[in-house]
């Protein structure tokens, strides 16, 4: 898959969620707390990845390029704009060992349905 990081125009914040306050039903939410940022750009999902997730079940997902960054796990979470999602999936680019030009494809989940607040 060739990549082109002229096409990297978007911003993500990765971090993690934290235990946040009571909601008015005295249940704990969780909030969204940023660690750092980085380039990326959007990717196209195929068919075949479409029909995969499907038949896991995993739906509202997206797929975003980044330059390889060693911080990125999966379970973080990760903030475009104003939604937040969880990485699933991590997949690098090996073949150009860890050089200036090795990619991430991550696959992103959208969970805002699930009571995560974005924080500040």
């Amino acid at each position: 898959m060739k990549i082109n990081p002229y096409q990297f125009t978007e911003r993500i914040s990765f971090g993690y969620l934290d235990q946040g306050d009571e909601d008015e039903n005295g249940q704990a939410t969780n909030e969204f707390k940023p660690d750092f940022k980085v380039w990326f750009g959007y990717r196209q999902q195929t068919l075949n990845q479409q029909y995969t997730l499907e038949g896991l079940n995993v739906r509202h997902t997206k797929l975003i390029a980044i330059r390889h960054n060693s911080k990125v796990v999966e379970g973080m979470y990760g903030q475009i704009k104003e939604n937040l999602f969880q990485v699933l999936k991590i997949s690098s680019d090996e073949r150009n060992g860890n050089g200036l030009n090795t990619y991430d494809i991550l696959t992103l989940q959208d969970v805002a349905k699930r009571g995560a607040k974005i924080g500040e």
